[in-house]
């Protein structure tokens, strides 16, 4: 049996699918599933990705995510546990509520994207618990028709595929969906052997790729291993010296000029990654521990939108883990 790939891309869109233990129920009621959008969307904001589609069966999920900073691992690990933690308080049970590792298909935007946000939302007629998808109040086929007010869900970039007037756009992907009611179970959207679904041109990249991902997960590993054994914080700042031209003394000051906070900024989600805990950073930085963690989640934001940020951050991690 072929090994199944997983790959992480930054930007990548990946249908996520996961399913109860033994394939039992894991959701009971309408709580449930409010609770489980309520923890996606609180992860949302945490570490912060784009979703263009989900639907709630009775025991299993389906997600479309498109990936920003955050591996989709780390995403799903964080939800899925939140929602355990949750299930198994509520029926006073112990144990696993998800059956093993989500699976996650790495997919071609173009032409998957509507495609898919098509074959989720389809999934209940399939299952011939509804007739139409709107009929289904637990996925996201109705805040794309308008039916339901739009909450954490993407749709405007599947809605500009279908036209720029929204209306007109959102009858056009209501047709799109309709005109595949009859289809079979197209199992091509979620039984990739690869774990890529796409053209050939575009597997061969992503192997590619993933050949590449291997060197730069093993590097991470090397970090990870130095970052347990305990971060050098006063080689770390000598690090930071170096890179951004600015002394150490400077760094640990409460100077307020704003290549000085960015560098400071770098320090703190750099230190942080490399396991410092926040007591250690707020001692040699002379700032309260809630202000270290308020700046460290700012700059985890700023870099979602801040390429170079990211890059010094990691630049950073390296020279440290090589030095």
């Amino acid at each position: 049996m072929a090994r199944r790939m997983r790959i992480e891309v930054e930007g990548g869109l990946y249908h996520v699918i996961t399913r109860g233990v033994g394939r039992q129920d894991i959701f009971h009621d309408a709580q449930d599933r409010a609770k489980f959008l309520a923890l996606a969307a609180e992860q949302k904001l945490k570490l912060p990705f784009y979703l263009y589609a989900y639907c709630l069966m009775t025991n299993h999920i389906h997600l479309l995510i498109e990936r920003r900073v955050d591996d989709i691992g780390r995403i799903m690990q964080r939800l899925l546990t939140g929602y355990a933690q949750y299930y198994n308080r509520r029926y006073r049970r112990v144990g696993h509520v998800f059956q093993g590792r989500h699976k996650a298909v790495l997919c071609q935007s173009e032409p998957y994207l509507a495609e898919l946000v098509r074959y989720i939302h389809l999934n209940p007629v399939r299952a011939s618990m509804v007739e139409l998808p709107e009929l289904y109040p637990y996925s996201s086929h109705r805040e794309y028709v308008g039916l339901d007010p739009t909450t954490i869900v993407d749709v405007d970039p599947v809605l500009r595929r279908f036209g720029p007037k929204p209306l007109a756009a959102r009858q056009r992907f209501a047709d799109h969906v309709a005109a595949a009611i009859k289809l079979g179970p197209q199992s091509h959207f979620y039984a990739s052997e690869s774990g890529i679904l796409g053209s050939e041109e575009f597997v061969d990249s992503m192997i590619h790729r993933l050949g590449e991902h291997d060197v730069h997960a093993a590097a991470r590993r090397r970090k990870e291993l130095k970052a347990a054994q305990g971060c050098d914080i006063h080689a770390l700042l000598a690090l930071m010296e170096k890179h951004f031209h600015i002394p150490k003394e400077e760094i640990c000051s409460r100077g307020k000029n704003p290549h000085l906070v960015y560098a400071k900024e770098v320090f703190i989600v750099t230190a942080r990654r490399l396991g410092t805990s926040l007591a250690e950073v707020s001692n040699i930085l002379g700032i309260n521990a809630s202000t270290v963690s308020r700046r460290f989640d700012a700059a985890r934001n700023r870099m979602n939108g801040d390429q170079q940020m990211s890059v010094d951050v990691e630049n950073v991690v390296t020279e440290y883990g090589l030095r």
